[in-house]
């Protein structure tokens, strides 16, 4: 995509996505054995949870791919918008028990409540972390189950697409964990409400696609056929706001959710501001809006 306005569309099901294009000149790996990552038109990276006999479930490579890809993508100024999607027919799982229950080092790490927080807990939890220090707006496009971790990969995203087939699961408490895992306690009370978080959380619940949309938890649903090209097409009408734009918004976004003041707030907006009248996509939108 081009920087013409007129090639962006409302947001709807059913818009075409173009052939991906090569990134090795853009400086993004793409060797990666738990993910895959695409640029299916200028300026938008798609990133595709790829452990599908799994449900693409969480496991210790896939957490550090990600990682690797997130640094890589921190520093891409190109990409404007990040879509974060499932191979096959699930979203994410959240952590892969089976994998870890398996692992020497796991067994090792579990003994004591200290090395586990050291070395298993804070390595999951900086994934999710890492999603809202992006300076990019991500869009979650959830395709399927999205269960304990898989949902907290989706509430950190800006905006959330799911499929008719997507259920979110915060399935900690059913396994003997507490439902306050990897911002879920955080994010969920924003989205839904206090009492209708509690709930969720307390009983670890399945919410349908409907329900989620209905209560805040999902932005839009999408026939499952037309998920990645809704999220496409809203990822386009992001790119038509400009790359500064959307980044300081994300940004004042993230700072003033819990702001403590009012003034606080403003202050940081007014510095935003300013900056933003100062750039040349400013001066050019308001000589189009005189015409």
């Amino acid at each position: 995509m081009g920087d013409s306005f007129e090639r962006v569309r409302p947001v709807q099901c059913g818009v075409g996505v173009r052939d991906a294009l090569p990134l090795a000149e853009k400086g993004v790996s793409l060797n990666y054995r738990t993910l895959r990552f695409d640029e299916p038109e200028p300026r938008v990276g798609l990133v595709t949870l790829n452990r599908p006999d799994r449900l693409n479930a969480l496991n210790m490579d896939m957490l550090d791919e990600l990682e690797a890809l997130f640094d890589q993508l921190q520093k891409n100024e190109k990409i404007l918008v990040v879509i974060i999607t499932g191979a096959g027919r699930g979203f994410c799982s959240g952590a892969d028990l089976k994998d870890v229950s398996g692992r020497k080092d796991f067994i090792e790490n579990v003994k004591t409540a200290g090395n586990h927080l050291i070395q298993i807990q804070k390595k999951y939890a900086r994934i999710i972390i890492r999603v809202r220090e992006l300076p990019q707006p991500v869009i979650a496009a959830v395709n399927g189950p999205a269960a304990g971790g898989g949902m907290s990969f989706a509430l950190a995203a800006d905006v959330v697409f799911a499929s008719k087939k997507a259920v979110f699961i915060p399935s900690f408490i059913n396994i003997g964990l507490s439902g306050g895992e990897l911002g879920t306690s955080y994010f969920l009370p924003r989205a839904v409400g206090r009492i209708r978080a509690s709930e969720i959380l307390m009983t670890g619940r399945t919410v349908g696609a409907e329900e989620a949309e209905r209560i805040g938890l999902a932005n839009y649903i999408c026939d499952h056929d037309g998920l990645t090209d809704a999220a496409m097409n809203h990822a386009r009408l992001l790119i038509s706001k400009g790359g500064l734009s959307l980044r300081l918004t994300k940004e004042s976004l993230n700072l003033n959710l819990d702001a403590p003041s009012l003034i606080s707030a403003m202050e940081l907006e007014n510095r935003t501001q300013s900056i933003c009248c100062t750039m040349p996509e400013f001066h050019e939108a308001v000589e189009r809006f005189g015409r």
